[in-house]
């Protein structure tokens, strides 16, 4: 056992050095309707809250989730927050934008989307990361969008959201 030694503090890091790490893995699945591709709602359990120790420091943020669906050729988004604000989002489309956008396929895979961030926060006080995802429907009726799991419940996967404080 190596005695005497004490952790250096957070200031005494050099730029670029990973603070503290924080990480929801989520192992079950869950699902949502919907029949909007403007319309998003949280993930359950695809949240994570950090505190930087510094305003100047700056959060990385990776995630990867796991999704199918019921139907085919449907325009499905999944977007990032900090708190209630939009982070991360493209501004190409003329009228959708997130972080990832694709048009679903109703089989028996899920399909990983993954995306990593740098966020800048600008404060001490707790901030929560989340996702939330928008399903657009058939024909007037809702369409099924599911996490870590397809839409027979034949295959599962797994999702998470990691979050990384990084000295400015």
């Amino acid at each position: 056992a190596v005695t005497g030694l004490a952790a250096l503090p957070d200031s005494a890091m050099s730029s670029g050095s990973i603070l503290q790490v924080v990480q929801t893995f989520k192992t079950d699945g869950t699902s949502q309707a919907g029949n909007s591709s403007s319309t998003y709602y949280d993930i359950s359990g695809m949240a994570v809250t950090i505190t930087p120790s510094s305003s100047s420091n700056k959060i990385l943020v990776n995630w990867v989730a796991q999704v199918n669906s019921n139907s085919d050729g449907r325009n499905n988004s999944i977007r990032l927050l900090r708190d209630s604000t939009v982070i991360g989002n493209s501004t190409a489309g003329s009228s959708q934008n997130a972080q990832t956008d694709h048009r679903t396929i109703n089989d028996t895979n899920c399909h990983p989307f993954t995306m990593m961030f740098l966020d800048s926060p600008n404060t001490t006080s707790a901030v929560t990361y989340k996702l939330q995802w928008a399903i657009e429907g058939a024909s007037g009726s809702s369409t099924n969008y599911y996490l870590n799991r397809d839409s027979y419940a034949g295959q599962g996967a797994v999702s998470h959201i990691t979050v990384m404080e990084v000295a400015a």
